[in-house]
């Protein structure tokens, strides 16, 4: 029986609330299933922890999550309403873990799964299956270096991208297509490069490393769109999309597109991977309003679960994890499907826990 260690970081905010439903979800599929097991740990980090202590995370945080064969985490910044007012100096302090999750670790390839489940209303006409999968560059591009300000008058930024990071992300897009079973409206196996390419000399860049590396893989179809009009097929016609590649900012622009068109952000999982232990979490932020509130919605947190099986399944080769992601996700849809609870965000009535509850009894009930 293989045995992994997840490393969980709620960091703040709601991820306190939500994450360890995630773990919850894992164990239920741990024990319905058998065949694995899983070794979790807790471990304190993020703004509400730096407020307390002054330093973002335990010095050992990093060593720690090493060890780890995943992570589920939450996000860090600020976990009370009034602090989004203010300039807070703890989250100078502790908004640093996430990036350090993220980069520090070596994780730059960003993981964004576009898939609408069964019992989700699409906000798209006629729409009851939407199955994408974006893939966000997270090492270079914008947001990487610092810009700077030029007094009152003027700021400016850099963006870098480089041959060895962009031929890395070009094979991961491409070998994510050969996995999957090509785009709804035809089956047929792409990759979708989205840029604004002849308007930026890092896109060009891009398009050239793709154009490279696709010719390595003769059974995938490799497509260059402009960003504006991939936002807008998008919305309009997703089936036309299998994998989308983008540039670091605009993959979060198109994330967040994606996450709308699919149930939202109470209900997107996200990966980071690539580096020493990947990281897994909820594409929602911490969302202060609901804090303590008991309205969250925990299912973002236990696709996220099941993203992380299902993604540490394929990198170990372990059939049993895989199992245990896809009873996630058949317990989610039969719940959704067959008009169970769902939080307000979603245009039900009910609360975090009870939400939470449902799923846990659906997976018994699908599993066994």
């Amino acid at each position: 029986m293989n045995k992994y260690k997840i490393a969980v970081i709620p960091l703040d905010g709601v991820g306190k609330e939500v994450i360890p439903i995630g773990v919850e979800a894992m164990q239920k599929a741990r024990e319905i299933l058998g065949g694995f097991d899983l070794e979790t740990r807790f471990y304190d980090a993020g703004v509400e922890y730096a407020g307390k202590t002054g330093k973002m995370a335990p010095d050992n945080l990093g060593e720690e999550v090493a060890k780890a064969d995943a992570m589920l985490c939450g996000s860090a910044g600020h976990y009370d309403v009034e602090m989004a007012r203010t300039e807070y100096p703890a989250y100078r302090i502790g908004a640093p873990v996430a990036q350090f999750l993220r980069g520090g670790l070596g994780n730059n390839i960003g993981l964004r799964p576009l898939k609408l489940l069964k019992g989700i209303d699409c906000p798209l006409r006629n729409k009851d299956e939407i199955d994408v999968f974006l893939v966000r560059q997270l090492a270079e591009g914008m947001y990487i270096h610092p810009g700077h300000m030029i007094g009152d008058n003027a700021a400016y930024d850099t963006m870098v991208v480089t041959r060895k990071t962009t031929e890395e992300f070009a094979h991961a897009c491409f070998k994510i297509a050969l996995g999957r079973d090509g785009r709804r409206q035809d089956g047929k196996r792409m990759v979708t490069l989205g840029n604004k390419h002849g308007a930026v000399a890092c896109f060009d860049f891009y398009r050239k490393i793709f154009a490279e590396v696709g010719a390595g893989y003769p059974d995938i179809e490799l497509h260059f769109t402009q960003v504006d009009a991939l936002a807008e097929h998008l919305i309009k016609d997703p089936d036309r999309f299998d994998v989308i590649a983008c540039e670091n900012m605009v993959g979060d622009i198109i994330g967040d597109i994606g996450a709308y068109i699919t149930g939202g952000m109470g209900i997107t999982p996200t990966a980071d991977i690539g580096g020493v232990t990947p990281q897994f979490r909820p594409n929602h932020g911490t969302f202060p309003r609901a804090v303590g509130k008991g309205f969250a919605n925990p299912f973002a947190s236990i696709l996220t679960a099941g993203l992380l099986m299902d993604t540490l399944g394929n990198d170990r080769r372990d059939e049993t994890l895989r199992a245990g992601a896809r009873l996630i996700t058949k317990a989610m849809e039969r719940n959704l499907s067959g008009g169970g609870p769902r939080t307000r965000d979603m245009g039900g009535t009910a609360g975090t826990r009870e939400a939470a509850e449902a799923i846990l009894k659906a997976m018994e009930t699908v599993g066994r």
